[in-house]
């Protein structure tokens, strides 16, 4: 249960939003629930995000997890679910209606088995192209008219007349590969593909498998010399200095592209990536409460108060994130996170992504970047799609 320090009740909350805008926000979320609660003090640990899953899980073993972290739900959460080691907070989903409020999607990676375990807090589109504005009118490529990812690649060498790195790929962490083949994946196979194979029949897609591999090593060719090098922050500010004509990322980029000199719409633009369009790979960073919090009602209300409307708001305004409920204003978000959330809020299909761990589970995620691992090293496809073929299977 949650302690009492001094008269007051105290919850340790464990995140990953040390950098940047998400810092701001989580922040500043903290600091008005405390202001709000002045008999509840939250001891707050800060981990980064490839640090945080393994933190939590040895906390968990040794009998001694945070009352509250943050964590991808759907399959990433599903073995810690499955261990006993969340509360079941369906009461609370209904109770508040947040089952009616949040997207499909959302709602699908935190039940499990018909009960909640999670409460998301943002979203993200991972099947984005951001592109300069300004070096692909030079170079005469109309991103909305690239009807696939091959597209893109033909349109590489005209960038490059433009642009010292026509598209920089990120590979210091294997995340930032394996999100741009899960969505050249989906590109080349479709959204039935994708779904099919993320669920356990990756044999009969494996050509599409193959094909992301194969215009991943194109990517490859034409970007930076050294990707392994680069992480996500440089690829943002790759881009963000105008050195890269276009990048694939997450949509937490808008937080860092928001904070520089460059106007959305006039000097950078992003759209669905070449052949994703209406159909959108997603992740979400979600609450999840211990299972020795169950009956604690302040740690009930901390979690009820992460996900209602007003914190959900606050959170993805300032971190540039998108709400992942339907019924947020979205007149304070960045333009690009309004465009997401009428996206979302519409008919487009939302797919699980598998890099970030809401499509597959945590051994079979470390056998996919393996794959792309390797992949950066020897540029064998075959090879490659062998392994993610099994890692699926």
């Amino acid at each position: 249960m949650s302690t009492a320090v001094g008269g007051q009740r105290e919850i340790e909350i464990h995140h990953h939003f040390v950098w940047g805008s998400e810092q701001e926000a989580m922040d500043a979320v903290l600091a008005e629930y405390t202001d709000r609660n002045p008999n509840v003090s939250v001891a707050e640990e800060q981990t980064v995000i490839n640090a945080l899953r393994l933190m939590i899980k040895s906390r968990i073993l040794r009998e001694d997890p945070p009352d509250v972290w943050d964590e991808w739900p759907g399959a990433n959460l599903r073995p810690t679910v499955e261990a006993g080691a969340t509360a079941d907070i369906t009461d609370l989903w209904e109770r508040t209606g947040m089952d009616r409020a949040y997207f499909d999607g959302m709602v699908d990676v935190a039940r499990f088995d018909g009960e909640f375990h999670a409460v998301p807090l943002d979203m993200h589109r991972i099947s984005n192209l951001y592109y300069n504005v300004e070096l692909f009118e030079a170079a005469g490529v109309d991103p909305a008219r690239l009807s696939g990812p091959d597209e893109l690649a033909e349109a590489l060498p005209a960038l490059a007349e433009q642009a010292d790195q026509p598209i920089a790929v990120f590979g210091r962490n294997p995340f930032g590969l394996l999100q741009l083949w899960e969505t050249l994946f989906l590109a080349h196979e479709g959204p039935s593909g994708y779904r099919e194979a993320a669920d356990g029949r990756p044999s009969p897609h494996r050509a599409g498998i193959r094909a992301g591999f194969d215009t991943l090593g194109t990517y490859l060719a034409a970007g930076p010399d050294n990707p392994e090098f680069m992480d996500s922050s440089d690829l943002e500010f790759a881009f963000s200095d105008g050195e890269a004509a276009c990048i694939n990322n997450g949509s937490w980029s808008t937080g860092h592209m928001a904070g520089t000199d460059m106007e959305f719409g006039r000097d950078w633009d992003c759209v669905p990536f070449p052949g994703t369009d209406g159909t959108h790979i997603v992740n979400t960073n979600a609450i999840v409460p211990a299972a020795h919090t169950e009956g604690d009602d302040a740690v009930t209300e901390f979690v009820e108060y992460f996900g209602s409307a007003e914190t959900i708001e606050r959170f993805n305004t300032i971190s540039g994130s998108v709400p992942p409920r339907s019924d947020v204003s979205a007149a304070d978000l960045h333009p690009m996170s309004r465009q997401l959330h009428e996206a979302f809020g519409g008919r487009a299909t939302q797919l699980p992504s598998m890099c970030h761990g809401l499509a597959v589970q945590p051994e079979q995620v470390v056998q996919l970047k393996d794959a792309v691992a390797t992949f950066l090293q020897d540029r064998d496809a075959d090879a490659a799609a062998d392994t993610v073929v099994a890692a699926l299977s």
